[in-house]
């Protein structure tokens, strides 16, 4: 269990509400893609151990919402063209004069509005994944001139640099010191931010 202090944990249920984490019967926490129309694009479900970490061992752990009801036959992905989105895109219009601080995996993305807030300086998105910090799904945020921070896990710092630069973005920068200043051995090669965040809270409070 991660030992959040009060304001924190007084966040935790409003941020699993703001970005509308829900839960199947089979398991999978649904972690919905909403466009900044309000519209719902998809939702990526994911199944989790107990201790907050992927469920790489059961063989049915990975989906999209789309692809379940496709099987199922209640929508057809042939006909329907399903474009996902950043994840906490729909916050944009409601914190109209936050930074928007991108991270790669939904649950970092939640982890981080659990610690840090979202507010009119700061709100939270995941990108989905090391290669998907792409125009077309940041195009929405850059229309309106804001702020992009862009957040690193330690093994896409390079890439994500790289990416900032082609885009070429003047209101892009990348802030990759929560895996490297912050950073300890201990969070592996290729911790994500939210393994270094959730152990220097851990350390935090033993002390």
């Amino acid at each position: 269990t991660v030992p959040w202090d009060g304001a924190q944990r007084a966040r935790i249920v409003e941020v699993l509400k703001e970005y509308h984490v829900g839960h199947s019967r089979t398991g999978f926490t649904v972690f919905w893609q909403i466009d900044e129309e309000g519209k719902v694009r998809t939702g990526k479900m994911m199944k989790y151990k107990t201790d907050g970490h992927r469920d790489k061992e059961t063989a049915y752990n990975f989906d999209w919402v789309h692809s379940a009801l496709n099987r199922q036959h209640i929508i057809d992905t042939s006909k329907v063209e399903v474009k996902p989105c950043l994840f906490g895109l729909h916050l944009l219009n409601k914190y109209k004069g936050a930074d928007v601080c991108i991270v790669e995996s939904e649950k970092t993305a939640v982890l981080m509005a659990i610690a840090y807030g979202i507010h009119e300086k700061q709100v939270w998105m995941a990108c989905g994944g090391l290669q998907n910090i792409i125009k077309e799904k940041l195009e929405p945020i850059m229309k309106q001139g804001r702020r992009i921070v862009l957040y690193p896990d330690r093994d896409g710092v390079e890439a994500w640099k790289k990416k900032a630069y082609a885009l070429g973005y003047i209101n892009m920068t990348v802030d990759a010191r929560p895996v490297t200043k912050w950073w300890k051995p201990q969070d592996g090669e290729k911790a994500d931010i939210a393994d270094v965040v959730v152990r220097s809270i851990i350390e935090h409070s033993k002390n």
